[in-house]
């Protein structure tokens, strides 16, 4: 099962998805829309004991699709390739994640709690402006990414568990030296391919469908062709400031924000001060002398102080920010002039002023708009839960959606026949992005008709749902689906001669007939590739493709797949590596051999510990084909 999942994620697109994702965590056909909502929380994924369950997936689905909207905008059409390669990524992840949990249980390996602090306390991203850990940061950055706090917990105990059982048993393998040639020579030989291509699209369907096929079909598929259930609502939308528009702080409350942040509307005089500092009175007058003479500041500091021009520029200062024993005298300075020698603590100073910035103060008065408004904010939360309160209870009471919507004079906004995949028949654009959004569309699709909704918190602000009409699901009749009928009949039918037509070709190239004679024989097109290394590709293979192609002998044909696309190659002539490399590009030799090395045999550790376990994949309800 692992093994067969692995096999399908060499593709260039597959890889696409997972860099366009930022994702740290093959190709299936037959996807048709992946999120599936009609039935319970099935199980999707069972290794042993450990389980995972369709919402698992679902949620992880969403966030990926809207983390691909976010880079190309809400318009961006989502292909089934694309879905496809998403939601494969996701199963090959989490089957992974539950043998190694499986694994994990009966070798008693744990992870504590203390390693896991130590971990999130040692993380740059939450880090404050001053080093430290801030819980706050992290609960924001998750927030932003769409995590929870155990979510991101669990991961991190599961990431470091797989390290332990797959990742740390293979990073000590190593090369020996002697294989340094024969690395040279797999890695540079070249070989010439000599191919065809057999594409379904391209077969050759010589009937038609029959009525009895038709039928079977519509039997057979039957949940292809249910109309969901779909729902006709009305809502209204409370943005934060309306809920809280209500709300004027009293005078005592403006007048206690202004004294507790008084440092922002009363600035200090500030004063841009050259110092020189020095451990004996005797330097200090001398220094005072040279001055006095009319020597310039930074000179004197550097020849008698010892200080560069940075150490002496002390630069702008507060009184406050200045020691005691010389603040006052510094403040006592007109421009230009010198205070000094001054003895603290820490010398013997002398201070000169070359500029000052007066005191800047903003009287109450003048800050008292900005003040309420700033109050109102920061109270935002706490007023809406007071108002939204107060709503549920009106709701309570019998008051209807247009009640609400007068109170708060708000308009009324129609969604018609929304499915639980968030599409609807008619809907104002700017609620697109909502109106998909899990807890709306379970708000919508969790009432009766008639009945009104508690109000729900959305990231944009708090919506009122009431359910007009529900048009039940049900099944499309056989005359609405016959066009989907028969494309899927003909696909079919096409797949179906292609794969006889891959497995006469193979018969026959591999009882030691020509390439050319097959080809003519089942009219397909010949092509010869330029000798490739095996660090190349033609016709789009995968790097893992091109391994397996290499490894063939002379004459000896392969089939690969391509999307639904098949190749059948054969090697037709190997030209040996020509020359010795640097011991730079041998080091890459060796480390990308090292590397695949590593790689292959974590999978093999990864499928012998899998082997222990009954491993189900329920690809039907994942939206995939079997």
């Amino acid at each position: 099962m692992i093994t067969k999942i692995r096999s399908l994620q060499d593709s260039w697109f597959v890889k696409g998805i997972l860099i366009l994702t930022a994702l740290s965590f093959m190709s299936l056909f037959g996807i048709s829309g992946y999120i599936n909502r009609s039935g319970a929380n099935a199980e999707v994924i069972k290794v042993g004991d450990v389980v995972v369950y369709q919402d698992d997936i679902n949620q992880q689905y969403e966030q990926q699709l809207q983390m691909t909207k976010n880079i190309f905008g809400e318009d961006f059409d989502i292909s089934d390739e694309m879905r496809n390669a998403m939601v494969q990524n996701i199963v090959q992840k989490e089957l992974i994640n539950a043998i190694v949990k499986e694994t994990a249980k009966d070798f008693n390996i744990s992870i504590s709690d203390d390693l896991i602090r130590k971990i999130i306390y040692s993380q740059a991203e939450f880090m404050d402006a001053n080093g430290n850990f801030s819980l706050e940061k992290m609960r924001r950055m998750l927030s932003l990414s769409g995590w929870s706090e155990q979510r991101y917990i669990n991961t991190l105990r599961q990431d470091i568990i797989k390290q332990h059982l797959l990742q740390n048993p293979v990073e000590n393998i190593n090369i020996p030296q002697f294989m340094n040639k024969f690395l040279n020579q797999l890695e540079n030989q070249k070989k010439v391919f000599r191919y065809v291509s057999i594409n379904p699209d391209k077969m050759i369907v010589d009937r038609k469908i029959s009525e009895e096929e038709l039928q079977q079909y519509y039997d057979d598929f039957a949940p292809q062709f249910e109309e969901p259930e779909k729902r006709d609502i009305s809502f209204i939308k409370l943005s934060l400031d309306q809920l809280s528009s209500g709300f004027t702080p009293s005078e005592e409350e403006v007048e206690m924000y202004y004294q507790d942040n008084i440092s922002q509307y009363v600035i200090p005089e500030k004063r841009h001060v050259l110092q020189m500092i020095f451990n004996s009175q005797q330097d200090a007058d001398k220094a005072m002398a040279a001055l006095n003479a009319g020597g310039d500041f930074y000179n004197v500091a550097k020849d008698i102080a010892k200080q560069s021009r940075e150490d002496t520029d002390f630069g702008l200062v507060s009184k406050d920010m200045l020691i005691a024993d010389i603040s006052d005298a510094v403040f006592g300075l007109k421009k230009g002039e010198i205070a000094g020698p001054i003895k603290s603590e820490l010398g013997w100073h002398i201070m000169k002023v070359t500029s000052i910035v007066p005191q800047k103060e903003t009287k109450l008065a003048a800050a008292k708009a900005q003040i309420i408004e700033t109050i109102r904010k920061e109270n935002a939360y706490d007023q809406a839960a007071e108002v939204v309160a107060e709503i549920e209870d009106k709701l309570g009471g019998g008051a209807t959606l247009e009640d609400i919507a007068s109170q708060y004079k708000v308009g009324i906004n129609k969604i018609s026949a929304l499915g639980e995949d968030g599409q609807a028949k008619k809907m104002d654009p700017k609620f697109k992005k909502v109106a998909a959004s899990a807890d709306f569309i379970d708000t919508a699709f969790s009432y009766n008709s008639g009945e009104i909704s508690q109000v729900l918190e959305e990231d944009d602000g708090f919506y009122i749902i009431r359910v007009d009409d529900i048009q039940d699901a049900h099944l499309k009749d056989l005359a609405e689906v016959k066009p989907q009928i028969q494309k899927m009949w003909t696909d079919n039918e096409k797949n179906a001669i292609a794969q006889e037509v891959v497995n006469d070709v193979m018969h026959d190239l591999e009882n030691g007939d020509n390439i050319d004679n097959v080809a003519r024989r089942f009219n397909l097109v010949v092509k010869t590739t330029q000798p490739l290394k095996k660090s190349e590709n033609f016709a789009t293979l995968s790097p893992k493709q091109m391994v397996e192609l290499f490894q063939n002998q002379i004459g000896e044909p392969k089939q690969l797949s391509l999307d639904e696309e098949v190749i059948v190659a054969v090697p037709t002539k190997t030209i040996k590596a020509s020359k010795n490399v640097s011991a730079k590009e041998l080091d890459a030799i060796r480390s990308n051999a090292k590397t695949d090395m590593a790689q292959e045999t974590a999978n093999e550790l990864a499928d012998a510990f899998a082997s222990n376990y009954d491993v189900e994949v329920e690809y039907k309800q994942l939206g995939l084909a079997d």
